[in-house]
């Protein structure tokens, strides 16, 4: 079964019988002993596997290879939601560190460093990285945390905003706090049909200013719209739409505003521009 397994994984990875013999430190009529059927001395599985990319089961053809997403999709499946956004975000710091080049989690912070995570000034800790390959924006506080990150476009990020029109009807709406009013209470509730009356009842607007600003907010996507039959006849019923993308937008929103910032870990080694 070994000399089997190290010949597959050896013709998978286009190395000769030479190449691996010299990766492990043997000659190479050993490793075609092997493959016809000899077995390796047992301390030197190890380098094989290592040479070979596979773990040691795997020699023996007990497990399948899993790649490293495979293995990250793994420990996260076998953890319930919450415990799993946590250990998400910490390998995302991970990748934050790797990404800007300032080392291990480990080397700078310690293991358990997301866990404790506060200032004591209240301060809202960012990380921000902005190199010629992508960006990444991240708020770091224990309390409350997101992490963005955008590889640099073939064509460049001005590609994603062609539209100067639509962006600034977009802005515009969501300027009007009025329309901000009636997003909020329709996220109090867990995303169910909400009339116009209703809606016009809780936020304090007249009938008329919360149908327009629902006509807008439907427009732009971020609220949909349906028709449902009463008694009384068709009326119309409004849901709030596309929420993992408006707050994050309300996020970086407030983080320009923000006056209590601490850049807890930066690298800034752009050299090209933005657009």
């Amino acid at each position: 079964m070994i000399g089997e397994q190290i010949k597959k994984f050896r013709i998978k990875r286009g190395i000769t019988q030479e190449e691996l013999g010299s990766m492990v430190g043997v000659t190479t009529q050993a490793v075609s002993k092997w493959e016809r059927g000899g077995v390796p001395d047992a301390e030197l599985l190890p380098a094989i596997a290592d040479a070979l990319d596979i773990s040691i089961e795997m020699l023996f053809g007990r497990q399948q290879h899993q790649s490293s997403e495979d293995t990250v999709t793994g420990e996260i499946l076998a953890v319930n939601r919450e415990e799993g956004f946590r250990k998400a975000f910490s390998l995302l710091w991970a990748i934050d560190l790797g990404l800007s080049g300032l080392g291990t989690v480990k080397e700078h912070y310690g293991r358990d460093i997301l866990d404790n995570l506060k200032d004591k000034n209240g301060n809202h800790l960012y990380s921000r990285v902005s190199l010629d390959e992508g960006l990444i924006d991240a708020r770091m506080n224990t309390d409350s945390r997101y992490f963005f990150l955008m590889p640099e476009p073939e064509e460049g990020y001005s590609r994603y905003f062609d539209n100067l029109e639509e962006l600034s009807e977009t802005f515009s709406l969501l300027a009007d706090q009025d329309a901000l009013k009636i997003l909020f209470y329709m996220y109090t509730g867990c995303n169910v049909p909400m009339s116009l009356s209703l809606i016009a009842v809780k936020t304090k607007l007249a009938a008329e200013k919360a149908d327009r600003l629902l006509d807008r907010l439907c427009k732009v996507g971020v609220v949909v719209c349906t028709e449902v039959q009463t008694e009384a006849g068709s009326m119309k019923a409004y849901n709030y739409f596309n929420e993992t993308v408006l707050i994050p937008l309300l996020c970086f929103a407030k983080e320009l505003r923000d006056k209590k910032v601490i850049n807890w870990a930066i690298m800034f080694d752009r050299k090209k521009p933005l657009f």
